[in-house]
């Protein structure tokens, strides 16, 4: 499968480093890359390594966060599915992978500010850039280590009005959720693992008929948790309005969205005046405009609001998914007899009576986002001079409130000699108890003023822009506000546009370092040589071919506050004096960084760009990211006698590298119109120094390998009699070994399996393959568009409570495991023996629960039809239509089967989403 997958990857390696004005691109000659800061030039100029996608490519897909419709579709950028309820589902970014210990998030700017992703909607995106190399990222100073992500919103321009109207109605299911056992099965496989363990089997025979008869729910039940507690689908809507237009003096862009999301809960209704489903909706309301104030100066103004709620049970989802994955379905029913909610003294969490009868709790959230840019003409003091001034002010605030109670519930116990039901009260049931809180809140300022020269004269061309930015963010509480300055220069030189040259740099420094040793400086330099301007390779088949290299430093300082200082904290009491008396004490509970500074990215980048036939555009990288002064843990360097915390240090190194390719080919014949194209990356980083404790052997180290390599035993086998672990030569002392119990390789061969017996196993969780591949084909308005994206080299640990680690600490067993555990008569099975007490010989990291986590998935599938001219013209205001249906995430190839392999945990299951809609233009 592995092979299967990376050959198709290859094949179609590389993707849509351009989109264009339509869902099938149109040839165009030039285009605007940015370098971020305001700052672009055309493709053709560019040293950088960039890529991007615009509105039409995003146009396929709709999702509640931008950030679940970007899979695929920016080479470098890799996104992660993170899925929970509709407001939780955010899909991790990652630049270029994964280069060090802290946090890795890259910086997201939207329209310039720091804004988060998610509070925007899909449809107000004109276009989303990766910045990668140091050219561009250089000129963020302390922000721009894990790369930049530049979001552009759409604006307006000089025309008649022009309106759009959208709606999608979707609905969702569930993705490969678990399954388990019913109470029949469980209550053998319950005996069965408590004769395992050398114990008396909890049921006997009358017992185990009632549980398969069904004679005796109240003690003896058979509830399918999950079917009770979820319903097959989900559903929602996205409805969308804007308005563009203007004049030459203004331009609008203005847009309203609204979606809601209902989530797959299912007894939802039982309560009079609230329900407790997992409920989403959100308003977004944006204007944009551009005002001619005079010949020479603009006025940009950007006004942006956001109002979103969302409701769930008073029980947290967290709590809920961990009942579904744990309670046994021959626990106890939903209801006894006696319709009381039910349950045990060992089991307390009822599913169903956790989303029915724990009361609600509801959150609103308000964003409301202001900025403003002046820019002024200045050619009377000096042409090609232009200055101005940007301010961004933002204001985030959310509210709790929620109706809480305690269910009652009580435990049926069945007495046999008197064919009669006793029923224990363990609980009683509270009254609603309402409750009212502020939650976050924070304001963002943002003050930037700047200029830029531009010149051309004979073959030469000449750009320089330098600003003075300022970044601050007041945050409720304590320990969570931080401020950034940053002086930026960038300079631009390209002659005859063929030699190119770029120099970036700027002086950053942030309130989280310690003070005379905030500030940091951040070069770098680009050139290129566009080959296709000169004479050997003129051709008209060649529209351009250009080389290029950068290299410079970028930062990242976003550690918590105040590291550099010493803390305090609960010492516990004391007694003191000659008659003694109960002291409280303080203690040293951190000490403070001596040396804090800011991390340190070095990136190395060679490019390739070519266009060829007006109808092929590829993209190749090579990149190196060399990152030093990481802060680490000192713990592997100080005796644990020193007795008091030991603070990080700033000693990290890690080295980054890897290739990215990019290929995308477009073309029509007649009225046939298709295009295709992938993305292909290869990205491998490696641990140089982590202040790692001593370790006797070599495959025990950390250093020299990824970040976060799975580490654990090797299994060898299954051990089949006791005979076979006394006679073997090697004591296993994780825990108490049993026939059925996994057997491990004495890596250090000293006859004992313990903590040196550990070795790097596959990979980590972070993928080192990332790729996609799309294709969209149109004849006369009718058309498809599908696309595939997968990870390979990436590890998965097998470990979801009940499905991969049953029964003991009361849980059920998924059917996957009991059809698949090893017994006497089984003595191949796949998994060790059932147990009812646990095992940590089994259940410790080792091969066989680090499992492959490569996937290829089928992230969007769409059929439309845009009706012709003629088809319209009875619709007198329509100018422009689009109907589709969809499919998001219908499949996928991989080797787990049993659950989503980006979503092994126990919580809100993936989900596969349907959608149809319309688009009209009017």
């Amino acid at each position: 499968m592995n092979l299967k997958i990376y050959i198709v990857g290859l094949v179609f390696s590389p993707a849509c480093l351009l989109s264009h004005a339509d869902s099938i691109p149109a040839k165009k000659n030039t285009s605007l890359v940015t370098y971020g800061r305001d700052v672009s030039f055309d493709l053709k100029e560019t040293t950088t390594a960039t890529a991007y996608t615009t509105k039409e490519k995003l146009a396929h897909r709709k999702a509640i966060n931008p950030r679940d419709a970007l899979y695929g579709l920016i080479p470098g950028m890799e996104v992660l599915q993170n899925q929970g309820t509709a407001w939780e589902t955010t899909a991790k970014l990652f630049v270029r992978g994964d280069g060090t210990f802290n946090k890795k998030s890259p910086l997201v700017l939207i329209d310039g500010f720091e804004r988060e992703l998610g509070q925007i909607s899909m449809e107000e995106i004109e276009s989303i850039t990766v910045l990668k190399d140091a050219v561009a990222t250089a000129l963020y100073g302390m922000r721009g280590g894990n790369g930049v992500i530049v979001v552009k919103t759409k604006r307006g321009m000089s025309s008649a009005p022009t309106i759009r109207f959208s709606y999608e109605f979707n609905m969702a299911k569930p993705f490969r959720t678990p399954k388990f056992v019913d109470g029949y099965t469980f209550a053998r496989a319950l005996n069965e693992g408590m004769e395992n363990d050398g114990l008396t089997p909890r049921y006997n025979a009358d017992e185990l008929a009632a549980f398969r008869d069904g004679t005796k729910p109240d003690a003896y039940a058979n509830v399918d948790w999950w079917g009770e507690s979820l319903r097959k689908y989900s559903n929602g809507n996205n409805i969308s309005f804007s308005a563009t237009g203007g004049s030459r003096y203004v331009k609008y862009y203005t847009q309203l969205n609204y979606l809601n999301d209902n989530g797959i809960l299912r007894p939802t209704k039982d309560n009079e005046g609230y329900s407790t489903q997992f409920k989403y909706s959100k308003l977004n309301i944006r204007t944009n405009l551009d005002i001619e104030l005079g010949k020479r100066t603009m006025l940009q103004l950007n006004m942006f609001g956001t109002f979103s709620e969302h409701n769930r049970p008073n029980e947290t989802i967290s709590d809920i998914f961990e009942a579904l994955y744990k309670v046994p379905s021959g626990a106890f029913p939903i209801k006894n007899s006696r319709n009381i909610w039910a349950g045990t003294t060992d089991i307390g969490t009822n599913p169903v009576a956790m989303i029915s009868g724990s009361g609600y709790a509801r959150s609103q959230q308000r964003n409301i986002f202001a900025d403003m840019k002046l820019t002024q003409n200045m050619d009377f003091l000096l042409k090609g001079l232009t200055a101005g001034l940007q301010v961004g002010l933002d204001n985030n605030a959310s509210y709790w409130d929620g109706n809480a109670r305690k269910y009652g519930y009580e435990q049926a116990t069945y007495d046999w000699a008197t064919s009669t039901y006793t029923y224990k009260n363990l609980r009683n049931e509270t009254a609603l108890n309402a409750s009212h809180s502020v939650g976050a809140s924070y304001n963002h300022f943002n003050f930037n003023s700047f200029a830029n020269y531009q010149k051309n004269w004979a073959l030469h061309s000449l750009s320089v822009m330098a600003q003075y930015r300022m970044d601050k963010l007041s945050a409720k509480g304590q320990n969570t506000s931080y401020s950034f300055i940053d002086i930026v220069g960038q300079v631009h030189y390209a002659y005859k546009q063929r030699y190119l040259f770029d120099l970036s740099m700027s002086e950053s420094a942030s309130s989280i370092l310690m003070p005379g040793k905030r500030w940091g400086f951040f070069p770098a330099v680009g050139a290129g040589w566009v080959l296709s301007e000169e004479k050997f390779l003129k051709c008209n088949w060649l529209d351009l071919l250009k080389l290029r290299a950068s290299y410079g430093i970028a930062g990242r300082a976003d550690f918590d506050n105040d590291l550099f200082i010493d803390m305090y904290g609960n010492g516990g009491s004391f007694f003191f004096g000659k008659t003694p008396q109960k002291n409280d004490g303080l203690r040293l509970s951190q000490l403070g960084i001596t040396d804090l500074t800011y991390e340190k990215s070095h990136k190395l980048n060679l490019g390739l760009d070519m266009r060829a036939f007006q109808k092929l555009a590829v993209t190749v990288d090579l990149f190196y990211d060399h990152r030093t002064d990481i802060l680490v843990g000192a713990n592997g360097k100080v005796s644990s006698l020193f007795g008091l915390p030991v603070p990080k240090e700033n000693t990290g190194v890690v080295d980054n590298r890897g290739i990215e390719t990019a290929i995308h080919w477009s073309d029509a014949v007649r009225d046939f119109r298709y295009a295709v194209g992938g993305t292909f990356s290869f990205i491998r980083n490696k641990i140089v120094n982590e202040n790692e404790e001593y370790r006797p052997y070599d495959y025990l180290k950390r250093t020299g390998r990824r970040i976060g390599q799975y580490f654990g035993y090797v299994v060898e086998g299954i051990y089949q009699s006791q005979n076979e672990i006394d006679q073997r030569n090697v004591k296993q002392t994780l825990s108490a070994v049993r026939p059925g119990d996994l057997r491990y390789k004495d890596l250090n061969n000293d006859g004992v399996i313990d903590a040196y017996d550990q070795q790097a196993l596959g990979y980590s969780s972070t993928p080192e393959i990332y790729y996609s591949f799309d294709l969209n084909a149109e004849y006369k308005g009718l058309g498809v568009y599908a696309l595939f994206q997968g990870i390979g080299n990436v590890s998965v640990q097998a470990n979801t409570p009940s499905v991969y680690h049953p029964l003991f600490g009361n849980r059920t067993l998924s059917k996957e495991y009991y059809d698949n555990r090893w017994t006497a008569d089984r003595p191949n099975a796949r998994y060790p023996r059932l147990t009812s007490t646990g095992s940590v010989n089994n259940y410790a990291n080792n091969s066989l629960w680090t499992q492959n986590g490569a996937f290829l998935k089928l992230r969007t599938l769409e059929l439309y039809y845009k009706p012709g001219k003629h088809w319209l013209k009875p619709l007198k205001y329509v100018s422009d239509a689009k109907v589709y249906v969809r499919a998001y995430d219908l499949f996928s190839l991989d080797h787990i089967k049993i659950m989503d392999p980006e979503n092994m945990k126990a919580g809100h299951p993936s989900m596969s989403r349907f959608a149809i809609g319309f688009d009209l233009k009017f």
